[in-house]
């Protein structure tokens, strides 16, 4: 059984990276704005005991849920850094490859 075998592009590959990383910087900062815009609500749920308990529960649920949307963001980034990495290693085995053949054909 024959393998069709596949094409890498690391040009393409590289500038995806870059994409992913500029995406996860725009979603991160996008968050930061929305974090900002929802504490610029203050406390609306009011000072009372009542109050106080949806406003704990609030900063709870907010604080994690913002921290879990950041480490995305920071995923995001991470696999764009590492197309990157996986570009440059295309493009140093396509170079060593070249040169042995052109070596063996010399």
């Amino acid at each position: 059984m024959s393998s069709p075998g596949f094409h890498v592009d690391p040009a393409a590959l590289g500038i995806s990276g870059q994409e992913l990383s500029r995406v996860a910087g725009e979603f991160f900062a996008a968050l930061r704005a929305f974090e900002a815009e929802l504490a610029g609500f203050g406390a609306p749920w009011g000072a009372d005991e009542i109050g106080a308990l949806i406003g704990a529960a609030h900063e709870e649920v907010a604080s994690f849920a913002f921290e879990c949307f950041a480490a995305a963001a920071d995923e995001v980034d991470a696999a764009g850094f590492d197309l990157g990495d996986m570009a440059s290693s295309y493009r140093e085995v396509e170079e060593r490859v070249r040169g042995a053949f052109d070596a063996f054909g010399g």
